[in-house]
C-alpha cells in the first residue's frame, strides 16, 4: 500500500417508503474525510444520494401488511430505491482507484442497502471495505457476520476509530486522534449546489456533541455519549462564514442532539450570528437539537433575531406519568406556554410525538394530537420502532422476528404492536394526524412543507 492510503468514503443508496432530503447532507462522512486528511490520507467523498433520484420498486414481502393502505390520502404511495444506479456508483469508484472503500452505515434499517453495495464492490472491484457510524458501533460483529463482503466494522466517532484503523494498516506510524472540536468538516469534497432547502443552498453542521438526557426509547448516546461538549462560538461562525462566502450557503441546518442545552453558549452564539451582516437573510434550522426544557421567551426572541424561523420540538407524549417513566424531560403546561410564545414571535411550530410507545393507549395519543392541533401547531407523527442502543431495545419484550429483522427498525414499518395498539390502529392514527396537518396547511399556506 502507498505511504498515503487513498480512501473513498461513500454515502450509499437506501430503500424506503419516503425520504427526508434535509437529512441527507453527508456531515458524518465529511468529518471522517477531514480526520483522514489530518492523518495524511488522500480522500474523496462519493454521495450516492446527490442529486437525489428515486425509482419505485416492489414492496418487500416483509412489509406486505402495509399494502392495503398504500395510496390512501396521507399515507405512502409506494416503496422506492433512493440514490444513484449501482453501475454508476461502481464506475465512479473504479475511476478513483482507492485502496479502501468506507461506507457510511448510520441507520440500522438501511444496513441491507449497505451490505448489498459492499457485496457489489467486492465482487466487481475486489476492494477492501470498512463501515462506520451508529449501526456498526452497536452491532460490529453481527454486521460482519451478515455481510461477509465487509472487512472492518469501525466503532465510535471518526476521530477515534479512524486513527486506530490506520494504525492497523501501517503499524510503523503513530496515528493520534485529533480533537473533533478543532476539525472543520471537508465541505469542499461535495458540490455545494446539490444541497438545497427550497431554492437556497444549504449545509449541515454541528456545534456540539452529546445528550445528557436518559430517554429510554433513544440510542443517540451510543456514538457521542451523554456528556455535552461544544465547539467555540468563533469556530462555528468561521465555518459558517466560509460556507456563505465561498459556497453561497444561506440555510444552516444544525445536526446537534442538544444545541440549546448550554444556555450561556447558545445565547452567545445567537448574539454573534445576529451581529453579522452577512447572515441577515440566512436561515438557521435545528430539526433534532432543541429541547423545550432549555427554551424560554428570551431564548426564543434571540433565536428569531439570529434567523430561526421554524421551531421543531419533541413532546413524545403529553402523559406526564409516561414521560417520567421513560425519563423524558419537561412538563406539558410549560410546553404549551412555550409553543404559544413561539407562535407570537412568528415561529412556524412543529411538535413531534411518538405513536405506539409501550404503555400508550390510542385515547392518550389522540388527546395529545388534538391538544397540539388546538394550539395551532403542526404535529409530526413518529411511529415507535426499536432503536438499537436504547434501553427499550434491550429490555422490551419485542418478538424475536421483529428484533432480528433490521429492516423493520424504522418508523415507516409500523412493526411493533403492543397490548394497546394493533397495527391498524397505528396506521389510522398516523393518517388522522397527516390529514389534520394537511387541513391546517391548506387553511394557512405560509406553513412549511413536509409536516
Amino acid at each position: 500500500m502507498k505511504s498515503s492510503p487513498k480512501i473513498v468514503l461513500v454515502q450509499p443508496p437506501f430503500e424506503d417508503f419516503y425520504a427526508t432530503p434535509i437529512r441527507h447532507y453527508p456531515l458524518g462522512l465529511l468529518y471522517a474525510a477531514r480526520t483522514l486528511r489530518s492523518l495524511g490520507c488522500d480522500v474523496q467523498v462519493l454521495d450516492c444520494l446527490s442529486p437525489l433520484r428515486k425509482k419505485e420498486i416492489p414492496v418487500p414481502e416483509r412489509f406486505s401488511y402495509l399494502r392495503p393502505w398504500l395510496g390512501r390520502p396521507g399515507f405512502f404511495r409506494g416503496y422506492y430505491r433512493f440514490g444513484q444506479a449501482d453501475g454508476l456508483i461502481l464506475s465512479r469508484i473504479r475511476e478513483i482507484e482507492p485502496d479502501w472503500v468506507g461506507i457510511s452505515s448510520l441507520f440500522t434499517a438501511y444496513f441491507s442497502s449497505v451490505a448489498k453495495l459492499a457485496g457489489l464492490i467486492k465482487d466487481r472491484l475486489g476492494l477492501p471495505i470498512f463501515i462506520g457510524g451508529h449501526h456498526p458501533t452497536v452491532f460490529p460483529e453481527e454486521s460482519l457476520r451478515r455481510a461477509p463482503a465487509i472487512d472492518r466494522a469501525l466503532q465510535g466517532p471518526a476521530e477515534t476509530c479512524l486513527p486506530l484503523f490506520l494504525s492497523g494498516l501501517k503499524p510503523e506510524i503513530a496515528f493520534s486522534s485529533p480533537d473533533w472540536r478543532e476539525l472543520r468538516p471537508a465541505h469542499d469534497l461535495v458540490d455545494a449546489g446539490a444541497y438545497r432547502i427550497g431554492r437556497r443552498r444549504s449545509m449541515a453542521l454541528a456545534a456540539s456533541r452529546g445528550c445528557p438526557h436518559h430517554c429510554d426509547f433513544c440510542g443517540v448516546q451510543v456514538l457521542f455519549g451523554r456528556r455535552m461538549a461544544y465547539r467555540s462560538v468563533d469556530g462555528v461562525l468561521a465555518e459558517m462564514h466560509e460556507a456563505a462566502l465561498k459556497r453561497g450557503v444561506r440555510v444552516f441546518n444544525f445536526e446537534d442532539d442538544n444545541l440549546s442545552y448550554d444556555r450561556e453558549w447558545f445565547m452567545a452564539f445567537l448574539a454573534a450570528v445576529s451581529g453579522e451582516a452577512m447572515f441577515r437573510d440566512a436561515e438557521l434550522t435545528a430539526m433534532n437539537g432543541l429541547c423545550a426544557s432549555n427554551l424560554d421567551a428570551e431564548v426564543l426572541a434571540a433565536m428569531r433575531r439570529a434567523g430561526f424561523k421554524r421551531l421543531n420540538l419533541s413532546l413524545v407524549t403529553q402523559d406526564a406519568k409516561l414521560r417520567d417513566f421513560f425519563h423524558r424531560p419537561h412538563q406539558s403546561e410549560e410546553f404549551r406556554g412555550l409553543v404559544r410564545k413561539a407562535q407570537s414571535l412568528g415561529f412556524q411550530v412543529t411538535v413531534y410525538i411518538i405513536l405506539g410507545l409501550p404503555g400508550q393507549t390510542p385515547e392518550e395519543v389522540r388527546d395529545s394530537v388534538d391538544g397540539l392541533l388546538d394550539l395551532g401547531a403542526l404535529v409530526g407523527p413518529s411511529v415507535y420502532y426499536p432503536a438499537p442502543g436504547s434501553r427499550l431495545y434491550d429490555e422490551l419484550p419485542i418478538p424475536r422476528k421483529v428484533k432480528d429483522d433490521w429492516d423493520s427498525h424504522r418508523s415507516s414499518a409500523f412493526a411493533v404492536e403492543t397490548e394497546h395498539f394493533t397495527r391498524a390502529e397505528l396506521v389510522e392514527l398516523f393518517l388522522y394526524v397527516r390529514q389534520e396537518n394537511l387541513k391546517r396547511k391548506s387553511a394557512s399556506p405560509h406553513l412549511p412543507n413536509g409536516a
